[in-house]
């Protein structure tokens, strides 16, 4: 593949300009790339008039556990890919054993919790709340309307193949009793 004169690259911006390649049939390309790498997100054809087609390498997809009487999700990030976690929502309808619930979100490596978020309130028997837990979201340390709870997440949650998030309550007051629904939305990217 040949350099390109970068003069000749316009609207593409200097910087996403990438190499030239001349094609099988007489064709001409450009590569472009976003950010670090020789990674291909996009093509124009000169000969084509300059058209893009643009390959966006990340897909959102909604990880989700609604299985009942469990209070303990895991949610692993499958062989490679990657994760950028992005918001949850989670519903805890709690039975009558006494005791306060603490919802916790734990992102782990393979061995360790590498990070963390807790809701600044518990949540006592008998009653359902939901958590609303993603980046720019106010810390409430209360529910509000009686059953909804805000709660911030880093905006930059990645995490690569093996690591895993974790829903739970950290008490684990009646794990095998409470109900515990949770949808997680992730940016995913094969590697």
């Amino acid at each position: 593949m040949a350099d390109i004169d970068r003069r000749q690259s316009s609207p593409i911006p200097e910087n996403m300009v990438t190499k030239y390649r001349d094609e099988a049939d007489g064709t001409h390309a450009l590569v472009v790339a976003l950010g670090a790498g020789d990674e291909n997100i996009g093509e124009v054809d000169i000969a084509a008039g300059g058209t893009v087609s643009v390959i966006d390498p990340w897909t959102i997809t909604l990880q989700s556990d609604v299985t009942l009487a469990d209070s303990d999700k895991v949610f692993t990030v499958p062989a490679g890919y990657l994760w950028q976690v992005l918001w949850a929502w989670v519903e805890l309808t709690t039975t009558a054993t006494v005791g306060d619930r603490q919802l916790e979100v734990d992102f782990r490596s393979a061995s360790d919790v590498i990070g963390q978020v807790r809701p600044n309130a518990v949540q006592a028997a008998s009653l359902l709340r939901n958590y609303m837990i993603g980046p720019a979201i106010a810390n409430q340390a209360a529910f509000y309307d009686t059953d909804h709870l805000q709660t911030p997440l880093p905006p930059t949650v990645f995490l690569p193949a093996g690591y895993s998030v974790r829903v739970f309550d950290n008490n684990a007051v009646d794990a095998a009793g409470d109900n515990m629904i949770v949808h997680m939305m992730v940016a995913q990217k094969a590697v």
